[in-house]
Parts: C-alpha cells; sequence; structure tokens
C-alpha cells in the first residue's frame, strides 16, 4: 500500500507540469521584448442574484522575443560531504550533477564551489568561466571529493554567499545550490535559523535552490531556506535524481527574465479583496500584493479571491486594477505594467458555465491544494492525525466534484484527488505520515506554490519504502 500510495504522490508531481496552459487572449495588457502581462477571472461572466466569489489571475510570462543578451549568472556550488555521503552513489551522483551544471555556464557567467563537512571549504574560488566548466580546475576539484565529517550546513551557505557578494555587485544573477543528505548538526540548525538566513541573503538578491537527498536531511530548514530566498526546493529522494535536478535548476536560472516579481491587485468600492491564494502576501485595504520572486522559462502567475457585489443583469463591472512591478534580469531596470479585469452578470446560468476559464480553475485547486498540504502536515505534526486524514479525504472529494469544471486539467486533478485519497488512508491506519510521506507532501506543496517545473525521478533501482528510514 505505501508503494501505492508514494507512486500516485511521484504521478502527481509529474503532472504538475501539465498545469502551464496557453493563457485567454481576453485582458491582455501590453507586453515589451521580455514580459507579458495577462490578467482574468475564472468566471468572467457570472449570475446574478447575489454576491459572488472570483478567482483572478495575474499572469506573467516571457515574450519569446527576448533579446539574446541575458545576464551573467555567479553560481556556488555548496555540497554536502559528510560521511553520510559515501552511501548508495551519493557522492558520485553529486559529482555528476555539479558537474553538469557547471558545464551549461557560458563565457562570462561565474562559479564557485564550497564543500562542508565538519566545516566550509572553498574548493575553487569564485570566478569568470571561460568556456564552460571543463577547466581543469573545476574538474579536478569536484572529482577529488571524499565524503566523511559531520553537517556544517549553516556555514556552507554563508561561505558560497562570500564568494557570490562582489559578482552581485556588478550586475551578475547570483545564485547558490545547496546538497545536503542529513540533519545540520554543526552551527546553526533550526528552520528558524535557516530561513532567516534566506532572508537576509534574499536582501542581497542571493537566490538559494535547496537539494535535499535521501530520508535524512531535515525538509523543514530545507524548505524554509528556499522560501525565504525565492529559490527553488526538491526532494531527491535517491541519489540517481541529482543529474537531472541539477540541469534542472540551472536551466532555471538561465533562463531568468524577471527578477523581484511583485503583482498589486487594487479593487475599486464594491468589490472585497478576500486574500491572495497559494503565495506569499500582504493586504493593506483593499490592496492585495503578492511576492512571485523570479520569472524564467514558462510562466508563472499570482491568483486572487475577491467577492463581487450583486448586480443586475446587463451589468458590466470593473474587477480589479493590477499591477506588475520587476527588475528586467538584464539591465537592471524597474520595469511597471498595468492590466484590468471586468465582470459581466446575466441571467442565464448556462452563459456563466460556458464563461469559466478551465486553466484558471485547475490553477487555483492547485494552489489550494498546497495549502491543504501544508494544513494537513501541522495538523498531524500536532498528534491530531484523525483531523488531517480527514482534512485530506473531504479535499479529494472536492477536487472530483471540481474536475469537470477543468477541461483538460480534468485528469490531472483527478489524480491529484487520488493522492488526497491516499495520503487520508495512510494517516486512518497508520496515525502518523512515514518519513517519505512527510517530505513528499512538504516538497509536492513547496514545488506547486512556488510553481516550480517537476523533475521524472525515472532511474534504475528500487524506490524505498515510504515507511523506511535511512
Amino acid at each position: 500500500m505505501m508503494n501505492k500510495i508514494f507512486g500516485t504522490l511521484i504521478a502527481v508531481c509529474v503532472s504538475l507540469a501539465g498545469f502551464v496552459a496557453d493563457p485567454a487572449p481576453a485582458f491582455q495588457a501590453g507586453d515589451d521584448v521580455d514580459v507579458v502581462f495577462e490578467a482574468g477571472a475564472d468566471m468572467p461572466v457570472v449570475e446574478s442574484g447575489g454576491s459572488r466569489k472570483v478567482t483572478i489571475r495575474a499572469l506573467v510570462r516571457p515574450s519569446g522575443r527576448r533579446a539574446r543578451n541575458r545576464a551573467p549568472l555567479a553560481v556556488a556550488l555548496v555540497l554536502d560531504k559528510s560521511g553520510s555521503m559515501s552511501s548508495d552513489g551519493k557522492m558520485e551522483n553529486a559529482k555528476k550533477g555539479a558537474l553538469e551544471a557547471l558545464r551549461m555556464l557560458g563565457a562570462g557567467d561565474a562559479a564557485a564551489v564550497v564543500v562542508y563537512d565538519n566545516r566550509a571549504t572553498v574548493l575553487v574560488r569564485a570566478r569568470e568561466v571561460g568556456h564552460g566548466s571543463g577547466e581543469p580546475e573545476f574538474y579536478r576539484a569536484i572529482q577529488r571529493l571524499h565524503p566523511g565529517g559531520s553537517t556544517a550546513l549553516y556555514d556552507g551557505v554563508t561561505r558560497g554567499a562570500v564568494e557570490l557578494q562582489s559578482f552581485a555587485d556588478e550586475g551578475f544573477i547570483p545564485r547558490i545550490v545547496l546538497l545536503s543528505d542529513g540533519i545540520a548538526n554543526v552551527g546553526p540548525s533550526s528552520a528558524g535559523d535557516l530561513a532567516a538566513l534566506g532572508r537576509s541573503l534574499s536582501r542581497q538578491d542571493i537566490t538559494i535552490t535547496t537539494i535535499g537527498l535521501g530520508l535524512d536531511y531535515n525538509e523543514d530548514l530545507m524548505t524554509a531556506l528556499a522560501a525565504a530566498s525565492g529559490g527553488n526546493a526538491y526532494f531527491a529522494r535517491h541519489a540517481g535524481m541529482l543529474p537531472e535536478i541539477f540541469a534542472r535548476d540551472m536551466e532555471d536560472a538561465l533562463d531568468i527574465t524577471a527578477r523581484k516579481v511583485r503583482v498589486t491587485l487594487r479593487c475599486p468600492d464594491g468589490v472585497r479583496p478576500l486574500r491572495i491564494v497559494g503565495r506569499e502576501g500582504k493586504q493593506d485595504g483593499d490592496t492585495l500584493e503578492a511576492f512571485i520572486d523570479n520569472v524564467y522559462g514558462g510562466e508563472k502567475y499570482a491568483l486572487f479571491e475577491v467577492e463581487l457585489p450583486e448586480k443586475e443583469a446587463g451589468y458590466v463591472l470593473h474587477a480589479a486594477d493590477l499591477e506588475l512591478e520587476y527588475a528586467d534580469a538584464a539591465t537592471g531596470a524597474l520595469v511597471r505594467k498595468q492590466a484590468s479585469v471586468s465582470v459581466s452578470y446575466t441571467e442565464d446560468p448556462s452563459e456563466a458555465e460556458k464563461s469559466r476559464n478551465g486553466d484558471i480553475v485547475s490553477q487555483a485547486v492547485i494552489a489550494r491544494n498546497a495549502e491543504i498540504r501544508e494544513e494537513a502536515v501541522r495538523l498531524a505534526d500536532e498528534g491530531k492525525a484523525g483531523d488531517a486524514a480527514k482534512l485530506l479525504e473531504q479535499r479529494g472529494k472536492e477536487i472530483q466534484a471540481i474536475a469537470p469544471m477543468a477541461g483538460a486539467a480534468a485528469p490531472q486533478l483527478a489524480r491529484e484527488a487520488e493522492s488526497f485519497e491516499g495520503l487520508a488512508e495512510s494517516l486512518f491506519s497508520r496515525g502518523t505520515f512515514s518519513t517519505m510521506e512527510r517530505k513528499a507532501v512538504i516538497n509536492d506543496a513547496y514545488m506547486q506554490k512556488n510553481q516550480q517545473a517537476p523533475v521524472s525521478g525515472d532511474v534504475e533501482g528500487e524506490e524505498p519504502e515510504s515507511g523506511d528510514v535511512q
């Protein structure tokens, strides 16, 4: 049963890429060579006769007409070389992943290699690469790595940040890629400590991607660090996934179009902003501000839930004004764009139903699912496994009811429903999440909120049992 449940979790994670869909052409704002900004409602037409809740999506995507020049990347690879990295091919696959990431860099990019066990050591000082990572210094330094010692994770991150600071001041995009397979046990080691470090580095424009390997790393700590800095977070169930994860993250980093992305929604009188769905942000009166951080590759979006007032049929309501603000990744220039959303009222329920935007519906479901996953983990951690199981079970039923409204995304939502039902069954029978399940649930939630592309994980070898602790 555990293998089945975990298999479902992975299938769901892989399916998330399918939620990225072509946006509806309505409500389009202007675009430039870098970024297109669009906004629309999940129900552009609503029934008259009472107040209505709608979800408004602000979508940001590369235009496809981007200039060839990009900002140079400065990456610090911060690799765990503690004693636990000696087993199950961990170190060899970490080397493969690091070298693959470095090979993807171009002339003008910069790199550093930092390793940590009892303390952090800089193997290669940050410097510009000439022709990618085939340079002997990088190759020799990584190939010579041998595991041993404890896990000074905090020191590793800070040393990586020091290597990047001068490059951040010179217009490079700085990024730390952190690999760990164990619990931080030297230096500051709480989730709060690492979140504070992530926030501090974010103020220096340094993002941190975290890669948790196996079943012994602290998923709360690693997720907090990634979230606080606006980076990606990955759960590598086994070492064979590392080369793909390193390559995937480097693709993202090399494709950053916009940084420090913020979307602000303002509602006119009569429209009540309720909340931001699935993202961090803040509310000030009739204004909601969502934080997206970086835009790379495909689209990113923010979802806002608002309540519309009662109006008669035929009325066209100006529902919201939206503003996008970001720093152009290549030039650093501050860019602002505007969009607006209007909603029409009708007496005909079928007309309202036909207007439903299945893409926005499915994305809102996924964002809410991430919140439910986080809440279920919190309840289970508090010893309320029964409450967590009921929450998951109920959400599975809700998804099943919503799925037919999601158009092409209906099969993906059906798999989401199956995942929630499987997790609920596990909690009812076991009274807790297994080690594997907890890590998968937390990582799935983060990836969904971050709209992060999944990795396949399709490698040879047996997956560990979901209850195993290694």
